[in-house]
């Protein structure tokens, strides 16, 4: 019912937001249809606990004054529900009212002091993080509001470091929230584990170094011990006869190593009298302590053949004898506690059957069973020394390797393979040969769960068959192996492990400039191996912060590039594109500065560029950012230009060096072999601002003369070369050619 409840509440939450009218309105309809005190309670965890939106206070001058500081963080990718705090009256009515995430509040506003509102958050006991905003850095005013409780201090100008800060402080709060609540479930989950330990008809103890520290009534009554404190003072061996505790320390010893679980042995009553037993081992926690957990009982021989025989069944699969799914899936959760525990990683391997489908066609359904009895006893043959393997599915075998020795369990795997490929299996007088195809992937504390690691090989193996290989292994740090298939995702992940690349198109003169100009493109690979372009992928990334930081990756690794290249004795420019978040950041110029002093390259080597719409957008940051780039004696260029009524505006705030005609342009003069009236006076215009044009997109030879007559300064395009990967074209040659 709740289940039924939650989806027809989700679904009318799409349909409002898809309206226009929002998450409250979905709420507030729902508490109006909640008749029951059970689905008041489903609406009370769906308004508390809902993942679409963080929800945040926000203390400033007016409403319109705070509205850029949350564009940032909705910018950052994060859905945003904020309300505008007007008094102090209105503060504590809303923090009675529900549940917020965040307080963003302007230090020196007049709207309500910082330092009452602090306090009233303390003073109710609310967990809402809070950040001041304050218009300067100041050491003495972030001190003190760091002193009177605030999670942090963020100059207001700076956006990226706001989003950033906010989703720190979000993701701490998710966590303290979810460690609450774990906490809560975790006491509830212990009273319930002991009452049943009181009440079990099991004769149950708990050991930390040989020492009990706790045992039930049926395990002190079965040793007679009367006080459980006499039995805390008794170590475990002396629970058995002398004859036995070298067999018993011997067993500890391996369930520490994880070889052994279960011991027959000889227990000691108080009174003196002998007994046999069965102990058998896990791995527990005791009041936070790790220990061993030890469940033992008087041996029956028909009873404990019995009980062998049935645990004997219940983990085998029944036509290959090996372990099935069920307990392979108990060995993975075993194995991650062992991987949490000693921190040493383990491998996990899918094991297919390439060609079971032919087999299939071939002997039938009965003749597959015979052939996969046939292929478990060589496996078996073969089996690792302290591994576990199973018969998970049909077709599919599996294997937990104790070991990170990953090129280990690769050769192994090989020699299994080969011997395997090379083996003839017969099934009712026919010849069969089996090709067996691993995928790898280990088992490491950064995972989830045991399972996490078996998907992972799965996806390994897949990923062999693919393309066509024996054996594929998980990298982690492949793009390929992305669960989230977004752009951000993806651009995110190969600016972390430098999966990216930036190739190099000429730019030509057709007035005569002899040095050499580039244009500066990124490539990012998608999971398929192909490569997707910048206009595929930037308008995706345009309002988060990884634009900023894909800005500086391609920038480093332009300069560096510019930096040998200028070794060779070439002078060269690189136009280099830049996203709005660069021109807003303060940091980024000083940043260039650093990086060209560190290469030795003068400044005119750069060209930035930034389109005509974002000049627009952000003119004051880009007039600033105009100056800045004349101290370091770097150009701008301004691209996608032309089709802003006012676009020479541009020229009364910016030191411009280059205008790109947008692309638009550029397909209506191909279409019509010859420019408009329009286009004339557009170039006629950029020319008189003492701008230089570029024309890209040239595809064909047709439009060159109608260019030259255009008095364009350069060309780019495909008909003239396609990107490459180094510099290494050859502009002289071209020159010659056209003389010639």
């Amino acid at each position: 019912m709740l289940k039924r409840i939650v989806q027809k509440a989700n679904l009318l939450t799409e349909f409002l937001f898809k309206t226009g009218y929002g998450e409250k309105s979905t709420f507030c309809y729902y508490a109006l249809t909640c008749n029951s005190p059970f689905q008041r309670r489903v609406f009370d965890y769906m308004s508390t606990s809902s993942s679409r939106a963080i929800r945040i206070l926000l203390i400033h001058d007016t409403q319109n004054e705070a509205e850029p500081v949350t564009n940032a963080i909705r910018n950052s990718g994060q859905a945003v529900r904020s309300h505008f705090i007007a008094s102090l009256e209105e503060l504590n009515k809303v923090i009675e009212e529900q549940t917020w995430d965040l307080m963003l509040a302007k230090l020196n506003t007049a709207t309500i002091d910082a330092t009452e509102a602090v306090a009233a958050i303390q003073r109710d006991g609310m967990d809402i993080p809070m950040i001041g905003l304050i218009e300067a850095y100041n050491d003495d005013i972030i001190a003190s509001a760091l002193d009177m409780g605030m999670a942090d201090v963020v100059v207001e100008s700076s956006l990226q470091h706001l989003a950033q800060a906010v989703k720190r402080e979000v993701a701490s709060l998710k966590a303290r929230r979810d460690l609450r609540s774990q906490s809560v479930s975790l006491r509830e989950t212990e009273k319930r584990c002991q009452l049943l330990l009181e009440s079990s008809v099991d004769a149950i103890s708990y050991v930390h170094e040989g020492m009990h520290i706790y045992a039930n009534p049926n395990y002190m009554e079965l040793f007679g011990y009367l006080d459980i404190e006499d039995l805390q003072c008794t170590p475990i061996m002396d629970l058995v006869t002398s004859s036995a505790v070298n067999e018993l320390r011997e067993a500890l010893k391996g369930f520490k190593d994880g070889k052994l679980q279960h011991l027959n042995s000889i227990g000691l009553h108080a009174d003196g009298s002998a007994f046999d037993i069965h102990m058998a081992f896990s791995a527990a926690s005791y009041e936070g302590e790790r220990c061993t957990q030890i469940i033992i009982r008087k041996q029956e021989s028909s009873n404990e053949a019995l009980e062998e025989k049935i645990r004997e069944i219940s983990s085998q699969d029944p036509i290959t004898g090996l372990f099935n799914k069920s307990y392979f899936n108990e060995q993975l959760d075993k194995a991650y506690e062992q991987v949490l525990i000693q921190a040493k990683r383990q491998i996990v391997v899918h094991i297919g059957i390439a060609n079971f489908a032919d087999i299939k066609t071939t002997v039938g359904i009965a003749g597959t069973d015979l052939l996969l009895e046939q292929l478990a006893e060589q496996l078996r043959a073969k089996a690792l020394p302290g591994g576990v393997f199973a018969r998970y599915s049909d077709d599919m075998f599996a294997m937990i390797a104790p070991t990170s020795d990953l090129e280990a369990i690769q050769h192994y795997w090989q020699v299994v393979q080969k011997a395997i490929a090379e083996h003839l299996f017969e099934v009712d007088g026919k010849t069969l040969t089996v090709s067996l195809i691993c995928g790898f992937a280990h088992m490491d504390e950064a995972g989830k769960a045991g399972n996490e690691a078996l998907v992972q090989a799965d996806q390994a193996y897949n990923s062999a068959v693919k393309q066509h290989k024996t054996q594929a292994y998980f990298d982690k740090s492949d793009i390929a192996n992305l669960a989230d298939n977004s752009i951000l995702a993806k651009l995110e992940h190969a600016l972390d492990h430098d999966k990216m690349r930036i190739q190099f198109q000429p730019i030509m003169s057709l007035r005569g400039d002899n040095r050499e100009h580039y244009d500066i493109l990124v490539r990012l690979q998608d999971k398929d191996g192909s490569e997707i372009v910048p206009d595929d992928f930037l308008p995706s990334i345009e309002n988060s912060e990884l634009s900023g930081k894909l800005d500086r990756w391609v920038v480093a690794r332009s300069i560096t590039a510019l930096s040998e290249h200028h070794k060779r004795g070439h002078d060269t420019q690189l136009m280099i594109h830049l996203t709005a978040a660069s021109i807003q950041d303060p940091t980024f110029l000083p940043w260039v500065n650093s990086q060209l002093r560190n290469s030795k390259l003068p400044g005119d080597g750069i060209c930035f560029q930034i389109t005509e719409n974002v000049a627009h957008r952000y003119l004051k940051a880009a007039k600033a950012f105009s100056k800045g780039l004349g101290l370091l004696k770097c150009q701008l260029s301004v691209n996608q230009f032309g089709l802003a009524e006012n676009g020479f505006a541009l020229t009364q705030h910016l030191d411009i060096s280059y205008a790109r005609i947008h692309d638009n342009l550029v397909t209506e003069l191909v279409a019509k072999g010859q420019a408009s009236e329009e286009l004339a006076d557009l170039f006629a215009e950029i020319h008189k601002h003492d701008i230089n044009s570029i024309v890209p997109k040239i595809e064909h030879s047709e439009i060159l003369a109608a260019l030259w007559e255009l008095g364009v300064n350069y060309i780019q395009g495909y008909y003239l070369q396609a990107p490459l990967d180094d510099m290494d074209y050859s502009f002289d040659s071209d020159e010659d050619d056209d003389a010639t």
